[in-house]
């Protein structure tokens, strides 16, 4: 299933990594393209700039796409789930392998390169 034909939209996704109590969390975008899915940095028409860091974040990205409108784009978290790990089960390597939550909301683009929640 390839986009939809509609006037290009200029889009702006940030990815990225950040430090949370219990491991890592990413944050990252896929966007439809041609009969699959892509993740954003990859697109055809991507460019991609680093951002600067805060406090806990490990690396941030902006990915700026020029896109039709009607365009599924797919925003994809994961984060570590909740446990009751110890200090001394994490020092211990037993954190590898660490079960996570991964949340996906899906998005269209509208007008102005707004992303609109998809139905």
């Amino acid at each position: 299933m390839t986009a939809p034909p509609g006037p290009s939209e200029r889009v702006e996704l940030v990815e990225e990594e950040s430090v949370a109590p219990g491991g890592a969390v990413m944050v990252t975008w896929l966007v439809q393209h041609n009969d699959g899915w892509v993740r954003a940095r990859s697109h055809p028409a991507a460019q991609s700039e680093p951002l600067e860091r805060g406090s806990r974040v490990v690396w941030r990205t902006r990915v700026t796409l020029s896109l039709p409108r009607g365009t599924a784009l797919e925003r994809v978290e994961s984060r570590p789930a909740p446990n009751q790990r110890t200090a001394l089960d994490y020092l211990t390597g037993s954190a590898r392998g660490a079960s996570r939550r991964t949340t996906r909301r899906s998005y269209v683009v509208g007008p102005g390169g707004a992303l609109l929640p998809a139905s």
